[in-house]
């Protein structure tokens, strides 16, 4: 069955991820002034996913001092760039200086995402015991028990290899006696 244009286009739906922080207090009603904004671009969500507690220097505004940071995810089922959601942020009043706005793939922001998951504290090559590492059968890689494993499982890789080669094992040609056994090459 042969697909027409319109079809394609449906199935190749793309979604635009952005996160937008922004740092201080919001205007009155920013969420919705916001939706309205972004609706031209078909803005599918708009949530608020995180919400920093009031830190001297906030993540990604090192220039502020002692705000908390609203973090918002936004999806957009159009075509739209982090630059075209800025300039809409500032012609409803926002200073620039107190938003960033990120696509959600940006080398920076999944750095972010990593640093946040990963654990923080003391660094793990002080630990003499290693804690963090698992319990290790020794038998499973050491010792007579897995020599003699190993070896047969080279003997085993060797002969399925001569097996797919359709050859078999390769013999010494039997040398040629003499029939008497005592005349020289030479001659006598």
């Amino acid at each position: 069955m042969i697909k027409t244009f319109k079809e394609y286009l449906s199935e190749s739906k793309k979604l635009y991820s952005f996160k937008v922080k922004i740092a201080g207090e919001l205007p009155e009603d920013f969420t919705n002034t916001f939706k309205m904004r972004l609706d031209r671009c078909g803005l599918k969500t708009l949530e608020e996913t995180a919400k920093t507690p009031i830190q001297q220097v906030p993540l990604d505004f090192p220039e502020l001092k002692n705000m908390e940071v609203r973090v918002f995810d936004v999806v957009c089922e159009y075509p739209v760039t982090a630059p075209e959601i800025s300039k809409e942020l500032q012609e409803m009043g926002m200073d620039p200086a107190c938003f960033r706005v990120r696509g959600a793939g940006e080398p920076s922001e999944v750095e972010q995402m990593q640093a946040m998951t990963e654990p923080s504290g003391e660094a793990l090559l002080s630990d003499m015991e290693y804690k963090e590492a698992g319990k290790i059968k020794h038998k499973d890689y050491f010792g007579d028990d897995f020599n003699k494993g190993f070896l047969k499982d080279l003997a085993k890789a060797a002969k399925e290899r001569v097996k797919e080669e359709g050859k078999g094992e390769y013999k010494l040609p039997k040398a040629k006696q003499d029939k008497e056994g005592a005349k020289s090459a030479m001659g006598s």
